[in-house]
């Protein structure tokens, strides 16, 4: 049986290639993007879209019972450096609340697995030759923070017994 994958920001310029990557590999994928930054005709003719916001709780559950999705893949945030220091309410809100708002929805769904796209932005500006995944995560931004937090979101829901499964990629 294919896996169906609900690719959150998929509308977006990496969104579209992970989208075109997954459909081409033969998986179903179900679109969840606001189109804030995104563009409705890089979603794959015939791909279910869905136009929502991660915040919205229940739009977000609805289209994971609809589509009887068996993973997240969650690229929705929003992701300028500088701009997260000038507005970094707007940051936490976006990428944290809607982090919280879109986990909420997996879990009372059941949803088991979730793949975070989060940054290299979380170690900050290491004084280390490589950068390794035990480095000291110290963020310098309003940005990094928010992709931290999400993180620990994940690590706390699996710590609590939240029956699912994880991953954050830190590029």
């Amino acid at each position: 049986m294919t896996q169906t994958w609900l690719l959150t920001g998929g509308a977006g310029y990496i969104g579209a290639h992970v989208l075109r990557a997954l459909h081409g590999a033969g998986y179903n994928v179900v679109v969840l993007d606001d189109l804030s930054t995104g563009v409705r005709r890089k979603v794959v003719e015939g791909v279910p879209f869905v136009e929502a916001s991660i915040l919205d709780r229940e739009a977000v559950a609805q289209a994971l019972r609809e589509h009887r999705v068996d993973g997240v893949i969650h690229l929705a945030a929003k992701k300028a450096v500088g701009e997260s220091v000038e507005r970094p309410f707007f940051y936490y809100e976006q990428n944290v609340a809607g982090m919280v708002s879109l986990l909420e929805a997996v879990r009372d769904v059941g949803v088991p697995r979730f793949v975070l796209s989060s940054s290299a932005a979380v170690y900050g500006s290491p004084d280390v030759e490589r950068v390794a995944e035990a480095t000291p995560c110290v963020p310098l931004n309003p940005y990094g923070e928010t992709k931290l937090i999400q993180e620990w979101l994940l690590r706390d829901l699996a710590a609590a017994g939240v029956d699912h499964s994880w991953v954050a990629l830190r590029y």
